[in-house]
């Protein structure tokens, strides 16, 4: 029974590669066409600042689902959560809404949240660093390593 279970794990895990994968190839190929689209709108070879920030947001949501097939692929390899690879999507993630933050939709108070979750999550990082801690799943038991 324990195999069946193991084998429908690295099945529905395979899905979700190949399903992350066609998601992060069609976000790419809409980074391609909007930046054509901005480039070909006229003024020709323009872009205004608040499309460059459009874009650097679509640049780094594709930078977000790297980093989640990463962790998906070493947990496929190995049985090995990362856990600095999920610490670091979560750093991605809140960085890029300060990066394309809005001061005119959104208060200051919310900033300084998101500032406390980043410096949160970047301690978090340098301490699982430091310690080099990795979490081995086996038989639904956590081992450190």
């Amino acid at each position: 029974m324990e195999k069946i279970i193991k084998y429908i794990e690295k099945f529905l895990i395979c899905g979700v590669l190949i399903a992350l994968s066609f998601m992060l190839l069609f976000a790419f190929v809409d980074i391609v066409y909007e930046i054509h689209k901005t480039l070909v709108t006229p003024p020709i070879f323009v872009i205004e600042s608040a499309r460059l920030m459009d874009l650097f947001s679509l640049f780094l949501i594709l930078l977000i689902g790297l980093e989640l097939l990463e962790t998906i692929k070493a947990y496929l390899k190995n049985d090995v959560v990362h856990v600095e690879l999920v610490i670091l999507v979560a750093i991605i993630a809140i960085s890029r809404k300060v990066i394309v933050w809005d001061f005119s939709k959104n208060s200051h108070s919310e900033l300084i949240s998101l500032s406390v979750m980043i410096l949160a999550l970047g301690l978090t990082y340098f301490l699982v660093k430091r310690a080099g801690v990795k979490f081995k799943i086996k038989k639904g038991i956590e081992n450190k390593e």
